[in-house]
């Protein structure tokens, strides 16, 4: 179920910029009081007085210590007084509550008296309360430097939790609104959110799968452990650290257990474990097909070697490909890393980088810049003449017949602009991304060695055993 949630985030570029959006009149409007005609002056209509006579309005915009219509110059004001001009301007934070919970008085109420709790005492804080969405909100938009002494508002992980998600906790209870009893925490940007809902594989969701599938070959989280470190997991349970991690293979950075979700902590890891009754079904092997052989009848000493962006992205492909055409289940994926299992979901943007290396013939990166360079000065050339078409398109004495052909003319040079737009787009992430691309496949060597090692001595310890049964 859907609760109150908030947020907060620091504003560095415009103040003024986040006023205009938080009282954005086509947001904070309630279209069933008022007509489209009457909300062409904003600030006609938010001269209010703050008795509760009129919190019943269809503009919900408040202040605390800060009038609305001239916030920006107040919160000015108090920055140039203590000479704070820098850093931080304010900081934007909202709060969400679930669909149909609460009314748009009642939303407003509640983020002025959260204002109130929180900052109220010390700083300028304008309140907004958006209608466009299926569910109601507020924005509140904190000047950074204090009105009473010029200190500067600290946002800090204490700030946050301890103040303002539990100001706003304790708001709803009062009101007998729902609360997140365990709130978790955001693992990512939306994009990728979303994209772990929808089941693709993405880096966490490729680790969730490793795990369930260690699991379910494992009857003890010895042998569990031992597995994930076959296939190139590291672990981390130092207990000076504060949470357990791992890092898979190829990685840099590492990751928490616990925001992988409750199923993937060491503990439920272990219970997961001990609930496999059934012992695992001996494999069977797999007969080998012989490895068929061909006689090359010339020489190879004037065959020019081939390298370079191109054949390091087409090799990059070729795995990409080959990861994607086996089974989801089969063992056979885990012998490639969990990044490059990840890159699936970008397998088409790869192709057009592997196809426009190959048809412009393009092995370095200076050649590549080099190709950037002539693509934007082309760019520019081409919008220059068709900027010169559309300006003898506005000629007043101009014919219908040198109209049309006019027309066709700035088609064929929009055409060619698209073309050029969408090569350097490629370009430039074929610049940006290569080293990226060279990292994946240095682990994913890497991992391979790993395994050609271990297979290596697992068949010695194999030929040991027997020789010691004999």
């Amino acid at each position: 179920m859907e609760t109150a949630t908030t947020k907060i985030w620091p504003v560095r570029d415009n103040l003024h910029r986040v006023l205009e959006y938080a009282e954005n009149h086509l947001k904070t409007a309630n279209p069933a009081v008022y007509k489209p005609q009457e909300l062409e002056d904003l600030k006609a209509v938010l001269s209010y007085a703050a008795d509760g006579k009129k919190t019943e309005q269809a503009f919900f915009v408040s202040g605390v210590h800060c009038i609305p219509e001239i916030t920006f110059e107040q919160m000015t004001a108090t920055k140039q007084q203590f000479g704070k001009m820098g850093g931080n301007l304010a900081y934007h934070a909202y709060q969400s509550f679930a669909p149909d919970e609460v009314t748009p008085e009642q939303c407003h109420a509640i983020g002025v008296e959260l204002a109130k709790r929180v900052w109220g005492d010390r700083y300028e804080v304008l309140v907004t309360t958006h209608l466009n969405t299926h569910c109601v909100h507020n924005h509140l938009v904190i000047n950074s430097v204090s009105y009473v002494d010029g200190k500067k508002l600290n946002n800090n992980y204490a700030m946050y939790f301890k103040n303002l998600r539990a100001e706003s906790d304790r708001l709803c209870r009062e009101h007998k609104l729902s609360v997140i009893a365990e709130p978790g925490q955001s693992s990512g940007s939306r994009y990728l959110q979303e994209a772990e809902k929808r089941g693709e594989p993405t880096i966490r969701n490729v680790i969730r799968s490793d795990i369930d599938t260690a699991v379910a070959m494992s009857m003890t989280d010895r042998q569990f452990y031992w597995q994930m470190r076959e296939w190139g997991y590291q672990f981390n349970f130092d207990p000076k650290r504060k949470y357990p991690t791992l890092r898979a293979p190829g990685m840099k950075t590492v990751i928490r257990f616990h925001t992988l979700g409750e199923e993937y902590v060491p503990e439920r890891i272990t219970r997961r474990i001990l609930d496999n009754h059934h012992c695992l079904a001996p494999q069977q092997k797999t007969h080998k097909p012989a490895v068929k052989q061909y006689r090359y009848r010339g020489s190879f000493h004037n065959v020019r070697s081939t390298g370079g962006l191109y054949v390091m992205f087409l090799v990059f492909l070729l795995l990409l490909r080959k990861v994607r055409n086996m089974n989801r289940a089969t063992s056979q994926r885990l012998r490639y890393t969990p990044e490059l299992r990840e890159a699936i979901r970008r397998i088409d943007r790869y192709s057009e980088q592997a196809r426009l290396l190959c048809c412009h013939k393009i092995e370095t990166p200076k050649q590549l810049i080099g190709f950037i360079e002539s693509r934007s000065k082309q760019r520019k050339v081409l919008t220059e003449e068709r900027n010169r078409v559309y300006n003898r398109m506005r000629a007043k004495s101009i014919t219908p017949e040198k109209l049309d052909a006019l027309k066709a003319e700035r088609d064929a040079l929009s055409k060619q602009l698209a073309a050029v737009r969408k090569e350097l787009a490629v370009a430039h992430g074929v610049l940006s991304g290569h080293e990226e691309i060279r990292r994946k496949l240095k682990a994913q060597r890497e991992l391979a060695l790993r395994q050609v090692e271990a297979e290596k001595t697992k068949q010695q310890n194999k030929k040991r055993e027997r020789g010691i049964t004999q």
